[in-house]
């Protein structure tokens, strides 16, 4: 009490030694902003990432060379080992206490093909075909014809274009497709088209589409699930358009960020980045990108142009002559609308999205269409595979289009065991039995035959009775069946799953449960943390963590210097006040014990002052959280909202860091001046 006593009027006679109190209270209020913030980021994106895809726990093959992710780094899938019979293991987990769904999952990346403006157009005649024969039918279907013929003309006068399709053919497969591209430009041709359309648009598929070009194709990173669980197992799961996959039917949901940058016309995709600038506060004037995406929009217009058809073409006409207050051709009209400034912008944005967007094919792809997804390389070349979309989806409050999580493929299992090449146990076995047949004398594991890529089976046809005409003909097993059954499905390999928890059981404990069922039973089951299946994602809460830390470390090394320059100096000061400690009968340790206690006593009061500053600040100013408009950032908050977090543990670190900086700081001058001798210090006081 003697030394409290002791260090307390020191203190409180000379100011400047107030300077240490007020750098540890400055840095511990800092420290509690920063490390509140940064557990209510932390929060926010693992409540992000377990809502959106990758569960509490995401449980693979534990003989996997890699880990699972739900959003992959780089565009790599992780090396996984398929889990043998995941409905035996579903049903063993599911009565771990704790465990409220598994969701079996697989992740990959793949290309999508979108064919090209012809392909297009193709689709929209065939369409009208097909509908039953009426009056206003074939009106329409006559327009149509008309208008695929003008573009058809302009394709046979495009030598350019010609000349590049024809480059990479042999010289008889050359021939042949220039005289189909020349056929079309007949009047002969026309007569048959308007006769029997649909034989004549398959002939334009087959012979004519490709030579306008190959289209175009897009990377798609795909998370690939049981669409009718998924939904049901992660809240965030929002149905934008179109519908879910009826039960037991392959599908395709695109997320609506992929949708809206790749799917989306051009020029309205553009519109729409521009729009996303200037609400961030970019100029036409100041800004180069800008104004060059403003270019950009004009050069899209003959593609644009080359989708639109006679229908759409005179009414988008009688639009822009309303809006821009004279007549004139669509493309002069349409050049003068997208002449875009800082002063006209946000009105022609407005116009396009309200009177042009309805008018115009504001998507390449719709619900219902069908894509090819092209999967990755495997030993019979890449694996092409057709899917229909049937609509598209977001994750509710993750940054919008924006956000990486929302521009993902969500498709069903058994199209992403297509694309990866395994077999389905169905398959595996009848391979078995056709190679065992041949007398080989090592069974083949069904392990191998699961990781092969799976080849057309041909069903061998029957042998050729005399029957009626009406009677059916024997057809080959369908290359990609477009339904399942729930054993092909769930019953056979999968490479992980999500494991979504009861709200009240805790990650930790759970996966200690798993791993104990693991070693009792004998499965090759094995677990990891959302931390780890965010992958890139989950990084970023790691990545600040460690910036913010570094802050720390520099604030540390400059209390440290600060502080000790100033209570080094208070030291030499009183050199005379120790000297009359000593005469007293205070020994050195003694000294040096009270010159230390004031560097605790300014730790102690200056660390507490600064943790009730930075928790007043947290309760007044932000009170129920931050709001976030940044759709690039929502995702790490959790949402629209940042909640920070201030813990007891947060808290007991900050002080007892503070304290222990000041302390540090303090112990030289209590060394040197416990060190002073009583006859230098009494004749430094007499001076």
């Amino acid at each position: 009490m003697t030394f409290v006593s002791l260090a307390f009027q020191s203190v409180r006679a000379r100011p400047r030694s107030w300077v240490v109190g007020l750098l540890a209270a400055g840095s511990a209020t800092l420290l509690t902003l920063g490390f509140a913030f940064l557990a209510g980021v932390e929060e926010g994106t693992r409540h992000s990432l377990i809502e959106s895809g990758t569960g509490h726990l995401q449980l693979y093959h534990s003989k996997s060379q890699g880990l699972p992710t739900v959003v992959m780094d780089h565009g790599d899938a992780p090396e996984l080992q398929p889990l043998p019979d995941f409905a035996a293991i579903e049903a063993r987990l599911k009565a771990v206490e704790g465990v409220r769904e598994v969701v079996p999952m697989e992740v990959g990346w793949s290309s999508v093909f979108r064919g090209n403006y012809l392909d297009e157009k193709l689709a929209v005649v065939r369409a009208v075909a097909r509908e039953p024969a009426s009056p206003s039918r074939d009106a329409r279907l006559e327009r149509l014809a008309a208008e695929l013929e003008q573009t058809l003309k302009e394709v046979v006068r495009d030598d350019s274009r010609r000349a590049e399709a024809f480059s990479f053919l042999g010289e008889a497969e050359a021939r042949e497709d220039q005289k189909a591209l020349e056929e079309v430009g007949t009047p002969g041709f026309w007569a048959r088209f308007r006769a029997a359309p649909l034989e004549e648009l398959e002939y334009l598929e087959n012979r004519v589409a490709r030579q306008v070009g190959e289209g175009e194709s897009t990377g798609m990173e795909y998370l690939a699930s049981d669409l009718e669980q998924f939904p049901r197992a992660f809240p965030r799961f929002e149905l934008v358009s179109g519908s879910l996959p009826p039960p037991g039917q392959r599908g395709l949901l695109l997320g609506q960020g992929l949708y809206e940058q790749h799917f989306k016309i051009p020029v309205a995709a553009l519109l729409d980045e521009v729009q996303r600038e200037r609400k961030a506060g970019a100029t036409f004037a100041q800004d180069e990108a800008l104004r060059t995406r403003a270019a950009r929009c004009v050069a899209e217009l003959p593609d644009l142009l080359a989708r639109l058809d006679a229908e759409r073409s005179r009414a988008l006409v009688v639009v822009l002559a309303k809006l821009l207050g004279h007549d004139g051709a669509l493309d002069v009209l349409l050049r003068e609308f997208l002449t875009l400034t800082d002063e006209n912008f946000d009105a022609r944005y407005e116009q396009f999205q309200r009177e042009l967007a309805p008018l115009l094919p504001l998507y390449r792809v719709r619900p219902g269409d069908t894509l090819v997804v092209m999967g990755t390389e495997g030993a019979f070349g890449r694996i092409n595979v057709p899917v229909k979309v049937w609509g598209t989806f977001r994750f509710r409050g993750l940054g919008g289009d924006a956000s990486r999580v929302n521009t993902l493929g969500l498709m069903d299992l058994v199209t992403a065991r297509f694309l990866a090449g395994r077999r389905i146990t169905s398959e595996s076995d009848e391979v078995r039995r056709d190679v065992e047949s041949l007398g080989m004398s090592q069974p083949l594991v069904t392990g191998d035959l699961t990781l092969q890529a799976a080849g057309i089976v041909e069903e061998e046809a029957a042998p050729v009775q005399p029957v009626s005409p009406e009677a059916p003909v024997a057809k080959s097993t369908e290359a990609w069946p477009e339904h399942f059954t729930a054993v092909e499905q769930r019953g056979v390999s999968v490479l992980q799953a999500a494991l979504v928890l009861a709200p009240d059981a805790e990650p930790e404990a759970v996966a200690a449960r798993i791993a104990a069922v693991a070693t009792q039973e004998g499965l090759p089951l094995a677990t990891v943390d959302w931390s780890v299946a965010g992958g890139m994602l989950a990084g970023g809460v790691g990545i600040a963590r460690v910036v913010l830390l570094a802050i720390a470390a520099l604030m540390s090394l400059f209390i440290v210097l600060v502080s000790a320059s100033t209570l080094l100096l208070l030291a030499r000061e009183r050199v005379g006040e120790v000297g009359t400690m000593r005469a007293l009968g205070m020994q050195r340790r003694q000294v040096f014990q009270v010159l230390l206690t004031e560097g605790l006593m300014l730790g102690g009061v200056g660390a507490g002052l600064g943790l009730a500053l930075g928790s007043a600040v947290l309760m007044l100013l932000v009170g129920e959280g931050v709001g976030i408009q940044d759709e690039s950032l929502q995702f790490f908050m959790g949402g629209t909202v940042l909640k920070p977090r201030l813990t007891a543990g947060s808290v007991v670190g900050i002080g007892v860091g503070v304290l222990a900086v000041v302390v540090a700081a303090a112990l030289v001058p209590a060394w040197r001046g416990g060190k002073v001798s009583p006859i230098v210090a009494m004749l430094k006081r007499e001076d």
